[in-house]
């Protein structure tokens, strides 16, 4: 059953109360109230924050004032809407009070609990006539209590959430001055200033991470995401939805973020000083550029310290590309077929220490194929695979070639040729 702060029904308990009873109940009002607040004393005591008087005289009279409301609702018997409008206007402002304050409303749960308890054993020692009424006061109490709960509750979240509201501003302005470069960021004022209007520790050391849909670097709406730490400024409305991690290197900071990733994924940049998470973000987006082409496999979080190598090898293909075409031109006349066979096992075997054994196991074949490969090997390369330099040299463009395919083949000459 539900009952509106605006209009008595006829199943509204108070017009089934005797108007008269209101009055008898009156003189227990200050001994109600006292005693409310004791056991909202005992409460704050046990969670080690004592009311101060001001704090305890304001409660006094919001409690009193909802008694003396609830015993004019009984003498009225119900019908006095202007008086409802008044009560909750009255509590919906205690509500946003405690808010203002950075409380809950557990004092004034706690106040009504301890008010219709004494009332009811009060009740319960009275003379006959009152307890014959006991049933639907009772239902009258539990109404009212739901009415300026619920009122004191809009209170309470109408300025909580301009409160959130206004953080989560400050807060999308603060990771963006941090990822601006140098001289916007001067311009925009002082960093300590605005971490501390975000109610942001200003940590020693950050990694940016670029948050993305799926294993391809697609960007997508992220409202499934389970709540993120609360020290990591996020950025999801940003052209690239990302988030400044402070002190990456923590323990247990990794598998927090992925666990409140969820199917989402990103790609966290290096830890750098505060002030250069701009760096942080570069480097985060050229491993998202390698996730997008499928060079690196996405999925979880990516870390940037993690892919060195694929990172190192991709940033001058055209570079790369003229250096594969000089160290591995013996393998230019073979057919495709013949010469991905002899670049697969070459590399194996370079990155076996030039253990044949290993390299078949690493290819999956006979050692006496690889040995035969080999001999093909030598008489291509002749002295070079017997010179520490050239293996090196050798391994670095094969590794590229496996990270990023045939790179002598389909890189453009400097030329144009």
């Amino acid at each position: 059953m539900t009952y509106s702060l605006r209009e008595s029904r006829p199943t509204d308990p108070f017009a089934r109360i005797p108007p008269e009873l209101g009055a008898r109940l009156r003189p227990l009002v200050p001994s109600l109230a006292e005693e409310a607040l004791e056991g909202i004393r005992r409460r704050a005591e046990l969670h080690a924050a004592p009311l101060e008087p001001a704090d305890a005289e304001g409660l006094r009279r919001t409690v009193e004032s909802g008694l003396r409301a609830f015993l004019d609702r009984v003498e009225g018997g119900g019908r006095s809407p202007g008086h409802v409008d008044a009560l909750a206007a009255e509590f919906r402002t205690f509500g946003a009070g405690e808010a203002r304050h950075g409380r809950t409303l557990e004092c004034l749960h706690t106040g009504m609990r301890t008010a219709a308890a004494v009332a009811w054993r009060r009740l319960a020692d009275a003379d006959a006539p009152t307890r014959d009424h006991m049933a639907v006061l009772g239902e009258a109490i539990f109404v009212f209590q739901e009415e300026i709960s619920t009122a004191a509750a809009e209170g309470h979240a109408r300025v909580r959430g301009a409160g959130v509201d206004a953080l989560r501003r400050r807060r999308a302005r603060l990771l963006e001055v941090l990822l601006a470069e140098t001289g916007a960021r001067q311009e925009a004022g002082s960093v300590p200033a605005l971490a501390r209007a975000a109610r942001w520790r200003l940590p020693e050391r950050v990694a940016v991470a670029l948050l993305y849909r799926g294993t391809d670097g697609a960007t997508g709406a992220f409202s499934h995401l389970t709540a993120l730490p609360t020290d990591v400024l996020v950025g999801l409305d940003r052209v690239e939805p990302c988030a400044v991690v402070p002190d990456p290197g923590g323990p247990g900071r990794l598998r927090s973020l992925e666990r409140s990733l969820r199917g989402s994924c990103a790609v966290l940049g290096p830890s750098v000083p505060l002030d250069r998470a701009p760096v942080s973000l570069a480097r985060a987006r050229d491993l998202a550029e390698l996730v997008r082409t499928g060079v690196v496999p996405g999925g979880g979080v990516v870390r940037w310290d993690d892919h060195l190598p694929a990172l190192l090898l991709s940033r001058d293909p055209g570079l790369v590309a003229e250096m594969a075409r000089s160290r591995l031109a013996p393998l230019a006349p073979l057919r495709p077929p013949q010469r991905e066979r002899m670049a697969d096992t070459l590399l194996a075997w370079l990155e076996s220490g030039l253990n044949a054994n290993e390299a078949a196991e690493r290819l999956s074949i006979h050692p006496q194929t690889v040995r035969y490969r080999l001999r093909q090997l030598e008489e291509l390369f002749g002295d070079r695979l017997r010179e520490p330099g050239e293996r090196f040299e050798l391994e670095l463009v094969l590794r590229a070639r496996r990270l990023l395919g045939p790179v002598e083949e389909g890189a453009a000459r400097p030329d144009g040729g």
